[in-house]
């Protein structure tokens, strides 16, 4: 008898040390994909906002969402405790916990985790630097339309034609762009520290390079991923 329990024994504790190790590499060898889709949708919405403020010349602050407290539940009352009914676990053999502890397994490491169907927006510092670069906006909107900016490939703003703004204004418009690329380079590290990535800023980034060009007005110029000037 005591031959057979100190066989079962050693058998759980096989199994324990099994399902460590396999969980273990599970997490080695999940990955977490960067939210593409999701990011399309939130630059969309930034640079509608960011358009929309630069062509009224106002501010449009996001907030965040308010969240109201949980309502207090009373505690249910006491019901006396019942006879404890045989655990499952007791029921268990090593066979199941073996079978159940492959499956899981088997799933973890063929199956990639899939970031969250939405970006995290709501950030102090992602608030903060969209309501910054919609104030710049209603700046940089004469020097857009005029030509004497552009976007280039990488969602960064340069200067296109110096010649189209009076030279006594040109250092001042040097300054702005600088001012205005540095909120851009912000809300981009902003969105991919908020969602737990700042790794994802360069792929961030370039999704927003892409969306503020499509979203233009007619005749603002941008690069191309050549560098060449175009005009839309």
């Amino acid at each position: 008898m005591m031959k057979q329990a100190l066989l079962k024994n050693r058998t759980w504790q096989a199994l324990l040390v099994l399902g460590m190790l396999m969980g273990l590499s599970a997490c080695v060898t999940v990955n977490i994909y960067f939210p593409a889709a999701a990011a399309k949708r939130l630059a969309d919405q930034v640079v509608g906002e960011v358009y929309k403020a630069a062509a009224h010349g106002a501010v449009s602050t996001p907030t965040a969402p308010t969240l109201s407290a949980p309502a207090q539940v009373a505690p249910a009352p006491a019901v006396p405790a019942a006879a404890p009914a045989p655990s499952a676990f007791e029921r268990l053999t090593p066979a199941h916990v073996a079978g159940y502890l492959l499956a899981t397994s088997f799933s973890a490491l063929s199956t990639p985790a899939e970031a969250a169907a939405d970006l995290n927006a709501s950030s102090p510092g992602v608030q903060a630097a969209r309501a910054q670069l919609e104030s710049i906006a209603a700046q940089m909107r004469p020097y857009f339309e005029s030509g004497a900016v552009g976007w280039t490939a990488n969602g960064l703003v340069a200067i296109h034609d110096a010649s189209a703004v009076p030279l006594q204004a040109r250092a001042g418009l040097s300054g702005l762009v600088s001012s205005n690329n540095s909120t851009l380079q912000n809300l981009y590290q902003q969105i991919a520290n908020a969602n737990g990535h700042p790794d994802w800023e360069g792929q961030i980034q370039q999704t927003f390079a892409q969306t503020w060009i499509s979203k233009a007005p007619a005749g603002y110029w941008y690069q191309n991923a050549s560098g060449q000037w175009q005009k839309k």
